[in-house]
């Protein structure tokens, strides 16, 4: 079965074309990464922005093309936080629809399952793994314990957090500390229901971090497994605090549209790690959308 995935979240959309039998992913065909920021202005408005619809549009007509020159056989479409956040979620779906591209919009608790299912897709064994997934409007945090998974959805995002917290950039020293406490007082009663013996992280501020790491553009295949300390991601705070957006998008490795988003990101990404007892992540480079392609007769 060839299905096409696409996770539309408040920050990215993403698209992953991949070949399906038996419950297995054989062969990826397209992995498509766009920043829409469908999620702008959601917290402060509960409504989807013009802009973000407008930008949005362009994308899925631009997915539509590729999805159609693959022969796609399925295709499913799910929306998460900013989509859940809305009064107006039937303006996406009605764009979607528009390009034949059916969305659903998901609850938190199935965000996670799908994460970690398409997060830990490559691995043979799950228990004991924590999987961290910051997205733009919440963050979810899921671990299986003897094949059952669970998972916590939690309403702290990249740009959620921009837009309540970040007035400039460089951002001052007072702000950083008011997103950090904000961040501890959200994940201060985290429940995983499993000891956890590692730390896996998905989605784009691990991925960002760990090429500007490494100094190099985007390449899932060093990017993917690459190991982040928690000491690490603190200093990639620091650094990134100190930098006009200007500055932050010319350094190796980093996506120029993630720019403005990427500190508060890290913040969240650091907050979870602590309240989660570790000391350093696994970085992956799936997510919801290889759950969604794995899940696909469930849609």
């Amino acid at each position: 079965m060839r299905v096409a995935a696409l996770d539309l979240g408040s920050n990215t959309s993403l698209l992953l074309i991949a070949e399906v039998e038996d419950g297995a992913l054989k062969r990826v065909l397209v992995d498509e990464t766009t920043i829409t920021k469908l999620g702008q202005g959601v917290h402060a408005n509960r409504r989807f922005h013009p802009e973000a619809l407008n930008r949005m549009r362009e994308c899925l007509g631009r997915y539509q093309n590729i999805i159609r020159e693959q022969g796609c056989e399925k295709v499913i479409a799910v929306a998460t936080s900013a989509a859940r956040d809305v009064s107006n979620g039937h303006e996406l779906i009605d764009i979607a629809r528009g390009f034949d591209i059916p969305v659903h919009i998901i609850a938190g608790a199935r965000e996670a399952e799908l994460t970690f299912r398409g997060a830990l897709s490559d691995r043979a064994k799950t228990d004991g793994i924590a999987v961290i997934d910051v997205g733009g409007g919440s963050t979810e945090i899921i671990a299986s314990q003897a094949g059952n998974i669970s998972g916590q959805s939690i309403d702290v995002g990249s740009v959620r957090l921009t837009e309540m917290f970040i007035t400039g950039h460089p951002i001052s020293a007072q702000e950083l500390k008011a997103t950090a406490e904000f961040i501890s007082q959200q994940f201060a009663h985290l429940k995983v229901g499993t000891e956890v013996k590692e730390t896996v992280a998905v989605a784009g501020t691990p991925t960002t971090l760990a090429a500007l790491e490494q100094r190099i553009p985007f390449d899932e295949k060093k990017i993917n497994g690459f190991v982040l300390s928690l000491g690490t991601i603190r200093q990639w705070i620091e650094k990134l605090a100190a930098l006009p957006v200007e500055a932050r998008e010319k350094l190796p490795g980093m996506q120029p549209k993630r720019s403005d988003v990427i500190v508060a990101g890290s913040q969240i990404l650091a907050g979870a790690v602590e309240a989660l007892g570790q000391s350093k992540i696994t970085v992956s480079t799936r997510g919801v959308r290889y759950g969604v392609a794995l899940s696909w007769q469930n849609f």
